[in-house]
């Protein structure tokens, strides 16, 4: 049986990485991937992750709370 707070991670996890490819998908056009820090191993693009990581960990946070 899978814990609910698990479901609850993998959830916020791919709320974060939806959130995160919408808002800097321009940025991210000419794809480089790596494993989003505190995402259960999400992939996300590195430029996009580079050029604004406050804006990631914020949706990080505020999709864990949700």
């Amino acid at each position: 049986m899978v814990s609910l707070g698990f479901v609850v991670g993998a959830a916020a996890a791919a709320v974060v990485g939806a959130a995160v490819s919408l808002l800097l998908w321009p940025v991210a056009a000419p794809v480089v991937m790596m494993k989003g820090p505190g995402a259960a191993g999400l992939l996300i693009s590195r430029v996009a992750f580079e050029a604004n990581p406050k804006l990631y960990y914020y949706l990080l946070r505020t999709a864990a709370a949700a």
